[in-house]
């Protein structure tokens, strides 16, 4: 089975077993050692969504056991297992798709090996098996396969090492399907095994062809390359902001002048462009932002307020669509989530103003419901006249924990303590409100 129909076929076939199964996205691609043996590397991903997390004292932490073995005539020749442990401090991330990569990297010098890996989600026992009949690169191929890559970054760190293309973190997308949001794809490949010439320079020509659904050749590229060089390690950056959506082959010829001879290699890729339906909570957009803030980041607010009156219209709309855990459906599941949270809080916390744009809806609409609520009164050793604060305890998939005192005794209760979240402040005299003989206990 060709690459192409593999993708086809995996392509459709995720669908079908995400619902039981574990989902990951694996690739394999080959490159040439200094002794021409071929180094196999499988990437492989697997989104936050489809993973277990539980709350630890570290974070939100799922594992991932990924078993393997090299196989040939039903025979074992090697076999080994380890574990990735993935922690995440932030509960948003463990809905959203992005996701967890690592690969696994062979070398070997003959083909006839069957490689067999089994992913298995620790915490839910869902599983994923994934093999591959290994061949060898060619001989005297002048090009590696081609990995894709979604974004590459310069990174002198040994920040996950194994994705360095010498200055570049090229993280790989095993998937092969990309959004026209994205504007751009990566493409990284090796040159080598070329002639050179008296001078110890190598001439060679590069074609990258894109070629639509429909066999039209819509994009070419094409570079000469003379360089000092044994081995070339080749980045590429196509642009794909104005594909329509579809599949598409890549073509990459190499050509040895000074040898005469070529190598082709083809790859395939996909572009899917969203549908991004307007979604909108409020009438007016400043009641828009003023509920979508509650999630953003200090430098989005700062995009923000440098819109145009249009900017801030499709910033909203990205806003749903990013977080929407599953976009190939009609539905955006969290648009909903939050709209109901919306009616409880409106229900439960209006005064003066409607209950989502109060201290206790903020934290309701970001956390959703409490574990725990303690209601309770101020102690009468306090500066100030008793009143009543509640203590809201997250503890189920976070760790968190709200003081909320009804400052003006007329209920409005406003958040004077937050546990564990960067988000919310924690006012400097708060004990001071609550009285010196208030339990820090009732906090754990």
């Amino acid at each position: 089975m060709n690459k192409f129909k593999i993708f086809l076929f995996l392509f459709g076939l995720f669908s079908i077993l995400s619902a039981k199964d574990l989902s990951v996205y694996v690739d394999q691609n080959r490159f040439f050692d200094e002794a021409n043996n071929t180094i196999i590397e499988i990437n492989y991903q697997v989104q936050y969504n489809k993973l277990e997390f539980i709350r630890t004292e570290s974070g939100f932490e799922a594992s991932l056991m990924v078993s393997y073995s090299l196989e040939k005539k039903d025979k074992t020749i090697f076999s080994d297992e380890f574990s990735n442990k993935i922690i995440l401090k932030n509960q948003e991330i463990i809905n959203s798709q992005k996701g967890f990569n690592d690969k696994i990297i062979f070398t070997l010098s003959k083909s006839g090996f069957k490689i067999i890996i089994n992913f298995k989600d620790i915490n839910t026992g869902n599983s994923m098996s994934w093999d591959y009949d290994f061949e060898v690169l060619p001989a005297g191929s002048l090009v590696s396969d081609i990995e894709f890559s979604t974004g590459i970054q310069i990174d002198s760190t040994n920040y996950m090492q194994k994705f360095h293309r010498g200055q570049y973190l090229f993280l790989v997308n095993p998937k092969h399907i990309f959004t026209n949001l994205q504007k751009n794809i990566f493409l990284y490949y090796e040159l080598g095994n070329f002639e050179q010439d008296n001078e110890g320079s190598c001439n060679l020509e590069e074609t990258i062809s894109i070629i639509n659904n429909e066999g039209k050749n819509i994009q070419e590229i094409t570079k000469n390359i003379i360089e000092k060089k044994e081995k070339i390690a080749s980045i590429k950056k196509i642009n794909i902001d104005n594909y329509e959506s579809g599949y598409y082959e890549l073509i990459l010829k190499i050509e040895d002048k000074i040898a005469d001879r070529s190598t082709i290699k083809k790859d395939y890729f996909s572009v899917k462009i969203p549908k991004v339906i307007e979604k909108r909570m409020f009438v007016d957009i400043g009641s828009e932002y003023k509920l979508i803030k509650y999630f953003l980041s200090s430098s989005q607010i700062k995009v923000w307020k440098s819109l145009s009156e249009n900017g801030k219209k499709n910033f909203i709309d990205r806003f749903w669509f990013s977080n929407d855990p599953d976009p190939t459906t009609e539905e955006n599941e969290f648009y909903e989530l939050i709209k109901k949270r919306i009616e409880y809080c409106n229900e439960h916390f209006s005064h003066f103003c409607d209950g989502w744009e109060t201290d206790r809806g903020r934290i309701y609409i970001r956390n959703g419901k409490t574990d725990e609520i303690l209601k309770c009164e101020t102690g009468l050793y306090t500066k100030y006249a008793q009143k009543d604060y509640y203590i809201w305890k997250y503890r189920t998939k976070l760790n968190r924990t709200y003081i909320f005192l009804d400052m003006q005794s007329t209920g409005n209760y406003k958040v004077i303590y937050a546990g564990n979240d960067e988000n919310e402040n924690t006012i400097s005299n708060w004990k001071d409100h609550l009285g010196k003989d208030f339990d820090e206990g009732l906090l754990e």
